[in-house]
């Protein structure tokens, strides 16, 4: 690796930049495969437990499968795919929406609600294991840089 010339504070070699995309990759790996092992006792993935998430904070609101795709961190995601799988573990519900019959809405229904409550209690281990790495300030501190990077 080159070293910083002591002048240049903002000096970063190429290096560093495929290190810190490594990182990057590496880390999300590890957090979606976690994610993946421990939703996969409920019989759902990661992608599918965001869209139950999200209509659990949004509940009683409904929302559209394109306001659910605009809320995903992965914007290239089948959400009508994902929700009509969810529909049919009654997870959620879709009906048609008030507004224009061509648009379907969604709302979680009360065994979605259930399983995200149980998800996310039992998810406090999956956070032990970062907690284990990350005081809370550097959690915070990463927070704050990973946002920038978006």
């Amino acid at each position: 690796m080159k070293e910083r010339p002591e002048n240049d504070r903002n000096y970063v070699c190429d290096d560093q930049f495929r290190e810190l995309r490594f990182n990057l990759l590496h880390s999300c790996s590890w957090i979606n495969n976690s994610m993946r092992q421990f939703l996969q006792p409920h019989d759902i993935t990661p992608k599918q437990y965001s869209i139950l998430r999200i209509l659990d904070e949004r509940f009683p609101e409904s929302l559209s499968i394109q306001e659910l795709r605009d809320m995903l961190a992965d914007k290239m995601s089948d959400a009508s795919r994902l929700v009509d799988r969810l529909e049919k573990k009654n997870l959620l519900d879709k009906f048609p929406s008030d507004h224009d019959r061509r648009s379907n809405r969604t709302r979680i229904t009360e065994k979605g609600s259930e399983l995200v409550a149980r998800i996310n209690e039992g998810r406090k281990d999956l956070d032990a294991l970062i907690r284990e790495r990350l005081s809370d300030g550097e959690v915070d501190y990463l927070n704050d840089l990973l946002e920038r990077l978006r």
